[in-house]
């Protein structure tokens, strides 16, 4: 429920990799290994696994670290309780052009009302 210690943080920054690796052998997921491979490289190059930056990170494994972090900033967590909408939002803001590609950011930000009930449509669309 705490922080993570340093064993911890490396056995969670491991998971990309491992993702990655548990996917090898099924047929036509590259674009899925992907997103699992970079869904934690940041913008400005301080992210995992690899530390890729800017536009060296794949365009959808840009977009699986902007999603990713919606979700769990919208999701209550052992170690912190879900954010507003707004909050989230002032995040993605805050984060654009350090964790996030600015310019995807707008985009993502830009469907407005649609990211309040994203829970609603995919229970819709599923």
């Amino acid at each position: 429920p705490g922080k993570l210690n340093a064993k911890e943080w490396g056995m969670i920054m491991q998971h990309p990799t491992a993702g990655d690796a548990m996917l090898a052998d099924v047929e036509d997921t590259e674009l899925l290994r992907t997103i699992v491979r970079c869904h934690h490289e940041r913008y400005d190059g301080e992210g995992y696994p690899y530390g890729l930056k800017g536009m060296d990170i794949p365009l959808f494994g840009r977009i699986a670290a902007i999603c990713d972090s919606w979700d769990v900033m919208l999701s209550d967590r052992r170690y912190a309780p879900a954010m507003s909408v707004g909050e989230a939002v002032a995040e993605l803001r805050r984060c654009a052009g350090t964790q996030f590609d600015p310019r995807l950011i707008d985009l993502f930000l830009s469907m407005g009302h649609r990211l309040v009930d994203i829970p609603t449509f995919v229970e819709h669309y599923s």
